[in-house]
C-alpha cells in the first residue's frame, strides 16, 4: 500500500531539518539501508539548498511518496531556469548538483506545470544486506 505524505515549510535552512526528519522515519519503515538513507539526505538537502538560492520562494512544497520499496521525493514548483539546467542529468557538462544526484539517486525526474516544473527524486531501496 503506498503512503504518502505531503508537507509545506517556509522557505529557509532551518526548516530543511524538518524535512530530513520526515524522509528518516519514512526511510527507516521501508527498511533503507543507513548508506541508502545518507544518500536521500544528501540528495534532498543539496536540492533544496541550490532551490532556495536559485528561485524567490516564500514557501517549500515537498511530497514523499512510498511504494513497495521505492521512495519518490517531489519538491517544488520552481521557475529558475538554473536550477533546472543544474538537475538536469546529461552525459556532457554535467557538475556539481547534477553530478550528486547521479552518484546518490536512481533517477531524476523533472515534471512540468503551466511555465514551471517540480523536481522528483527516486530512490529505490537496494535487494539484500546493506
Amino acid at each position: 500500500m503506498a503512503e504518502r505524505i505531503d508537507l509545506e515549510v517556509p522557505a529557509t535552512l532551518n526548516a530543511l531539518s524538518t524535512v530530513r526528519l520526515v524522509l528518516g522515519g519514512l526511510g527507516a519503515r521501508l527498511d533503507f539501508s543507513l548508506d541508502d538513507l545518507e544518500d536521500i539526505y544528501l540528495a534532498t538537502d543539496q536540492l533544496l539548498r541550490t532551490a532556495l538560492d536559485a528561485d524567490a520562494l516564500d514557501r517549500l512544497s515537498v511530497k514523499v511518496l512510498l511504494d513497495g520499496g521505492v521512495l519518490r521525493f517531489t519538491a517544488g514548483t520552481f521557475k529558475s531556469a538554473k536550477l533546472r539546467a543544474d538537475v538536469t542529468m546529461h552525459a556532457e557538462d554535467c557538475l556539481d548538483l547534477c553530478m550528486l544526484l547521479r552518484s546518490t539517486v536512481d533517477d531524476v525526474v523533472l515534471e512540468d506545470e503551466g511555465g514551471a516544473y517540480r523536481i522528483v527524486l527516486v530512490k529505490r531501496r537496494r535487494s539484500g544486506p546493506a
